[in-house]
């Protein structure tokens, strides 16, 4: 194998050595690192984290950002809260829901639908109006926070159904049902987009948009629906992070886009599009988690906490532009004469 396919192999496997050498560190570093709780908490952290990432990553796939998971999330939690919740007289710090009492059974669809909805309107504003992804989703985020802030006048709504939590709290022998369901997500996505004619499509819009259109595809229906499972991933991380603390507070997720961009990305997700896949972005949400408990664990100041944070999205970024050079060079080396393909967007 030339050089430069073994450095390939090696950057590619290369977030599995670096959290094997994470997991090291704080064992030496922390007593508490090394328990059965503390590897419940780290996957606890990684369930919500982790869902959210899935709908991110397959957003990045097709060339595309979505940063408009969060405010998603922020949303569907109120108003899960608001129509399950008796109404109670609203005070500055509490306040009940609308007085529906809805099952839920009723509410959990309708977070699904609600985000799908959410995920539908930016695929549409991106691709039949043209408009910038980027700015899209970011203008959506902060519309939808807004939404959540006058349903509940931000004020916190305490008390959601039994029956609702049993995804964010239910266990299942000593593992969480969130856990669980997480992991099976992340395989059942990554079966998917490895055997379906729509991951082809993904990978191949995400590439190149039009070499997919002249092969037969249809990027604006395949990037719409990547928006789609974007909003159906955050709605199910809303149900999911909504039951764990049973409570709702409109600024729930707050900062978790940063964090679902820098897991896929740090799991070989290229920016550009066109390539990773969902494992990798795995390893990313596992990376961060384990990171964020160590570093509470040696009672870290949380701003050095964003800080590591920052730090690790740059390696991250470096490590993928190392990846782009390697396969530019090997292009090169194996057709010498070839110009350099421009992939455009």
């Amino acid at each position: 194998m030339a050089r430069g396919n073994w450095t390939q192999v090696i950057l590619d496997r290369l977030i599995w050595i670096i959290i094997l050498l994470v997991v090291i560190f704080f064992a030496l570093t922390t007593k508490d690192f090394l328990t059965g709780i503390n590897f419940i908490n780290i996957l606890l952290h990684a369930s919500v984290l982790g869902v959210l990432t899935i709908g991110q990553a397959i957003c990045l796939m097709s060339g595309n950002f979505d940063l408009s998971a969060e405010g998603t999330l922020s949303l569907v939690t109120v108003l899960a809260a608001w129509l399950m919740l008796p109404y109670r007289e609203m005070t500055l710090a509490q306040a009940g829901g609308i007085g529906w009492q809805l099952s839920p059974f009723i509410v959990i669809p309708i977070m699904l639908i609600v985000g799908a909805l959410v995920g539908l309107v930016n695929g549409l504003l991106i691709t039949r109006l043209n408009m910038n992804n980027f700015i899209v989703t970011l203008a959506m985020q902060l519309i939808l926070r807004g939404i959540a802030f006058v349903i509940s006048m931000g004020a916190i709504m305490p008390g959601t159904p039994e029956a609702f939590n049993w995804l964010g709290a239910g266990r299942i022998g000593p593992l969480p049902v969130s856990v669980i369901v997480t992991v099976l997500l992340f395989i059942v996505t990554g079966v998917f987009l490895n055997f379906s004619r729509f991951g082809r499509e993904l990978y191949a819009v995400g590439a190149n948009k039009h070499a997919a259109r002249a092969s037969g595809f249809n990027p604006k229906s395949i990037v719409t629906k990547a928006y789609i499972i974007g909003g159906l991933s955050a709605g199910l991380a809303g149900w999911m992070l909504l039951g764990r603390l049973q409570t709702s507070v409109p600024n729930l997720g707050q900062g978790m886009t940063l964090e679902t961009v820098a897991a896929a990305v740090i799991g070989g997700v290229a920016l550009s599009g066109g390539s990773g896949t969902i494992i990798g972005a795995f390893a990313g949400v596992l990376l961060l988690s384990v990171i964020a408990d160590g570093l509470n664990l040696m009672s870290v100041n949380p701003f050095w906490v964003d800080g590591v944070r920052g730090l690790i999205i740059l390696v991250a970024l470096l490590l993928e532009a190392q990846k782009v050079r390697i396969r530019v060079h090997a292009a090169r080396a194996s057709s010498p004469d070839a110009q350099p393909e421009v992939v455009a967007k």
